[in-house]
């Protein structure tokens, strides 16, 4: 089994993998339905011996305005966001409003560049990128900036 050590994406997973050189192994790219297509197309259409198994799948619970007002009485003001498909759903979902006076004041960290751009292009300013998607890292980085 291989996994980056680096940082926790796919990119970096391409990247281990092109570095070993394992074109003759095979693969099985375990993900979510409907999931990032980055590594199987990059690894199949350098002849990769590649299988995929869509092995979960993603259901957002409806937000309900109750439940915005609730995140706003407690003071919630940090998120931690590993995907893009979160950060576009709370887009998607919070009123403007709500959005200008809240979300987008929230520190949010993000694992990864490119849920940082993501973020950034929505409407987030204070944004943070850990590396790495583990809880102690991310327990490591939240108390670094908080």
């Amino acid at each position: 089994m291989l996994f980056p050590n680096d940082e926790e994406n796919s990119e970096a997973l391409l990247n281990l993998l092109y570095k070993k050189n394992i074109k003759k192994a095979k693969i099985i790219l375990l993900k979510g339905e409907n999931g990032r297509k980055l590594v199987e197309k990059n690894l199949s259409k350098n002849n990769f011996n590649i299988s995929v198994i869509e092995c979960y799948k993603k259901s957002f619970k409806i937000i309900s305005s109750l439940s915005i007002k609730q995140w706003r009485a407690y003071k919630i003001n940090t998120l931690i966001i590993t995907s893009g498909d979160v950060l576009k759903k709370l887009n998607e979902v919070i009123d403007v409003l709500n959005k200008n006076e809240w979300l987008f004041r929230c520190k949010i960290f993000v694992v990864g560049y490119r849920l940082a751009e993501i973020a950034k292009k929505i409407g987030w300013k204070d944004i943070i990128v850990c590396n790495y998607a583990n809880n102690e890292n991310l327990l490591k980085i939240i108390k670094k900036h908080n």
